[in-house]
């Protein structure tokens, strides 16, 4: 197979297959589980991440740093400062450990993008049929139409129409009417809904991350048994939000049923474990 599609998109793929990973080492690292589950997870986890690397798609690589230090930093607030260290290294290092059997695929991608690039800046009407220049023709067509109506958006009929304008006047190659979309969440929602749209695709993002966030007096109601395994839990959710939102610098995730489905189902499983276990774990009251 030339790339790990899962029966999907292999960009969808690629990118959920990476939050699953990474939501998994971090139940691993941070749940203070027995060593056997801790391996265990363990394994998972870079099944996970391993799987995404199969599907080459670039964009779940470079949200890896993002992932990582989220973990850190919910880790170090919560006062765990050595676990938060040793978590950030574990991560680093496995995701080393998985990518070096996947070393050949991994820099032959990147060494094309990086021709890609080089390639589209210099002549963009010739390049811009290459995986990397059609993404920077769409957002450079995103953005001169943004700019246009920035308050309004163009609408899901008009932002076509306009593409297409452009392309019968020359300003634009005619590969970019293959995509309906702008191969750039933001830009996007904002290119098709105006102002009001972005806004509420980012508190998409936000507010989730925001609920799920493992603050101080999250993690203290339940009880000290039971905190390690609420900041794992709400730790691997937060990834969630964080992970899509950073899947859509370069693939519009939500215009897909995978991605919208995995979304919306993965907040409700989630948010119904972390209300489950802090019913369950509450402390005692104190008489």
């Amino acid at each position: 197979m030339p790339r790990v599609s899962g029966f999907t998109n292999a960009i969808q793929y690629g990118g959920i297959a990476m939050y699953l990973g990474f939501a998994t080492l971090a139940l691993a690292l941070l749940g203070g589980r027995s060593k056997r589950q801790t391996m265990a997870l363990g394994l998972l986890g870079a099944c996970g991440i391993y799987a995404s690397f199969l599907s080459d798609s670039r964009g779940s690589w470079v949200v890896i740093p993002l992932l990582v230090a989220a973990i850190w930093l919910m880790t170090w607030l919560n006062g765990y400062k050595r676990l938060a260290s040793l978590a950030a290294g574990c991560m680093l290092l496995l995701g080393l450990i998985v990518a070096v059997p996947a070393y050949q695929k991994l820099e032959q991608r990147s060494s094309e993008a990086t021709r890609e690039i080089s390639q589209y800046l210099q002549d963009p009407q010739k390049y811009a049929v290459t995986s990397v220049g059609q993404r920077l023709e769409q957002w450079r067509l995103a953005i001169h139409l943004i700019e246009q109506r920035p308050l309004t958006g163009w609408g899901l009929a008009g932002y076509p129409a306009a593409k297409q304008q452009m392309v019968d006047q020359g300003l634009a190659h005619p590969s970019v009417m293959e995509y309906g979309h702008a191969h750039n969440e933001i830009l996007d929602m904002w290119v098709k809904r105006g102002l009001l749209g972005l806004i509420l695709l980012l508190l998409f993002y936000a507010v989730p991350a925001a609920i799920f966030w493992p603050t101080k007096s999250r993690i203290a109601r339940v009880n000290a048994e039971q905190r390690s395994k609420l900041l794992a839990l709400r730790a691997a959710a937060t990834l969630l939000p964080l992970a899509y939102f950073g899947f859509g610098w370069t693939q519009v995730f939500f215009a897909h049923n995978s991605g919208n489905m995995f979304y919306i189902f993965s907040l409700a499983v989630l948010w119904g474990g972390i209300c489950r276990l802090e019913s369950q774990a509450a402390p005692a009251p104190q008489s």
